[in-house]
Formats: structure tokens, sequence, C-alpha cells
């Protein structure tokens, strides 16, 4: 994103981050063949970071070395377990053996990282090998399921604390029919990392249930997960009355953009990581229209 984009989303000028790249190395970009520099997400973490420092008081280059003092031990500390590619690897060849000792250290390993480095570089790009291999025939219905029970009981052991934040309200739940709920419990992590409280119905949530849930919890937003294609038939009308009265985004790899754009949802960006970031900037949009 452009600088201007980069500050929009952060709330600060882009005065603010050009004197932090200047002074501190805070912010990374790239340039473009034209000249232009582009922001990324590790640039607004950074930003983000810092920023939630500053309200505590520390001052902008002290906390602009503790963010970037982080972020160099996190980096050796991934290089210490191993690289992404690696931990995929070897939960891959844990999964063809049935061997749970080893996939659960390198769970270990994974969930060691920043959350978003573990489920955007590593638990995602795990998860997808498997379904493929699976499509192809390499491994067994019965390996696809011992892997997604071991990633779902890891992830779901950190969600204790998800209806204390003290940021928006968020309401997840898989579609009607959709019983792939990993991709949602990660995000629900994501999401309760930046301070949201999130409430979650899991998988193959009747649409009647949906709306009621939201209509008592009065969500910031409801998030519907959509991994498989078939779900989103006939959807439409069933959930017209949860988007005519709530904002409604619909994220996953069987998203059918022009069906949620009809009934006038929002569609999620495909990883989680923005998709994430992609949220917050939903519900400021949403509160600034009040």
């Amino acid at each position: 994103m452009r600088i201007g984009q980069l500050a929009q989303r952060v709330g600060v000028t882009p005065h603010v981050l050009r004197a932090w790249e200047k002074r501190y190395g805070l912010l990374r970009p790239e340039r473009t063949a034209s000249g232009y520099r582009l922001y990324g997400s590790a640039d607004e973490r950074r930003v983000r970071a810092v920023l939630a420092l500053r309200k505590r008081g520390v001052p902008a280059s002290d906390a602009v070395e503790k963010v970037l003092s982080a972020e160099r031990t996190s980096e050796a500390e991934s290089a210490a377990v191993g690289s992404p590619q690696v931990l995929v690897a070897r939960l891959l060849l844990a999964t063809a053996d049935f061997d749970e000792p080893a996939a659960q250290v390198a769970l270990d390993q994974t969930l060691s990282l920043p959350l978003e480095t573990a489920v955007g570089d590593v638990l995602m790009p795990f998860l997808n090998a498997v379904g493929q291999r699976w499509a192809e025939g390499r491994l067994a219905v019965a390996q696809e399921h011992f892997s997604s029970e071991l990633v779902r009981r890891r992830l779901a052991a950190r969600t204790g604390t998800w209806g204390h934040g003290a940021g928006p309200r968020v309401l997840l739940s898989c579609v009607p029919g959709e019983t792939h709920d990993i991709p949602l419990l990660a995000f629900g992590l994501l999401l309760a990392r930046r301070g949201w409280r999130v409430s979650y119905l899991g998988q193959d949530t009747p649409a009647v249930d949906i709306i009621r849930a939201a209509d008592q919890i009065r969500p910031d937003l409801v998030v519907l997960a959509v991994v498989r294609g078939e779900p989103m038939t006939a959807l439409g009308s069933d959930l017209a009355p949860l988007v005519s009265r709530h904002t409604v985004a619909f994220g996953g790899a069987g998203v059918d953009p022009t069906a949620v754009k009809t009934m006038g949802a929002h569609v999620l960006a495909p990883s989680l990581v923005d998709a994430a970031a992609q949220v917050a900037e939903l519900v400021r949009a949403q509160r600034r229209r009040r």
C-alpha cells in the first residue's frame, strides 16, 4: 500500500510515518519501477506495536527500539526452530506416519513463533498441503482427519480468554453445511490478539440460529466462513435478515464474491492475517458512519 493508505489504516499522519522511517528505520518499504514506496503488512504491524507502546507513555524512539528488538529476537527464535517451510515439511511427514509425538513437537515450535507467522506461514499452508495431497490420493481420509484434529485441539486450547477483550465484538460462525472450522478458529485467535471480543458458534450453524445469536449479542461484525463452495448455494435468502441488520463479512476459499456482494455483505481477503487487518477497518468505517 502507499504511505497514505497505511497512515489511514493505523490512524496517524503520513508525516509521522515518514519521520519514523527516516529517523529510526521502523518501516521497510519496497520501491516500484517508477520509484514509489510501497508498504506491507509487516510495516503495519510494527507501527501498531509502536502506537500501543506510545499509549503507555513510552517515548517514540524507545518504542521503536523495543519493537525492532522484539522483531530481531523473534527472527532469531524462528531460525532456531526452523523456517516455516521446514515446519510444514515436518508436519506433513508426521501426518503421513501418524506420528503424533513428532507432530506435537513441530506444533510446539510453530506456536512459539509470532501468531501471524504461525498461522499465515505454517498452519494454513500445512492444512492446504494436506488437502491437496488427499485430493491427489497421496493421503488417506484418516491422515487428513488426524492432522486436522491435532491442529484444532491446539488452537482451541488458546481460546479461553476470547470473551475478555476490550475491543470490538465479533461473532464467528461457519455457514450452514460447512464443517471446516479450523481457519475460523485461527482467525478468531488473530482477532483476539488484537483485543477483539470473540463469540464463536463453530461448524454447520443453521442460518436462523446465526441470526438469533447476532440479534442477541449485537456484535460489531459477523464473520461467516465458507471453505467449500457448496454451502454458498441458496444462502442469500436465508441470511438476508442478518445482512439487513448487521455488518457481515464472508471469508474462505469457497466464497463466491459476486453472491456475497449481491447480498450486501463484504468479502474478506484470502490471507487470514490480511483479513484481520481488513475487518478492523470495516468496523472503523462503520463507526464513522454512525
